[in-house]
């Protein structure tokens, strides 16, 4: 299975909204993988400075829940990783929790490692 890695920085504009152009292009790529019937986990990529705190943990999970809305008719698309930043934070547990439960409100079928 293939990784994609997703950077925050990428997926969300510097005033803190959506990157619509990005997240167009990103469901391009996952819709030509599918069509080679290839199998994909989204990896996102947040630094210990855009998770700096709880909060700002949150607002990555909600855009990548915005994220996944985007792709969500991408068969090749089978999950995400939890954030790696998440292991390191106070409440990381909760954090990890909370971003498969957010995801999977809406995209029930997907994976998490």
């Amino acid at each position: 299975m293939q990784k994609i890695q997703v950077a925050y920085k990428d997926i969300v504009l510097p005033g803190g909204g959506p990157n619509e152009e990005f997240l167009a292009s990103l469901r391009n790529q996952l819709k030509d993988l599918e069509a080679q019937g290839q199998e994909v986990m989204l990896v996102p990529e947040l630094s210990a400075q855009d998770c700096k705190d709880v909060d700002a943990a949150l607002e990555a999970t909600a855009a990548y829940k915005h994220c996944a809305r985007r792709v969500k008719d991408c068969q090749s698309v089978k999950g995400f990783e939890i954030p790696a930043v998440f292991a390191s934070m106070e409440r990381g547990g909760e954090l990890a929790d909370n971003f498969k439960a957010e995801l999977l409100e809406k995209h029930p079928h997907y994976v998490f490692e």
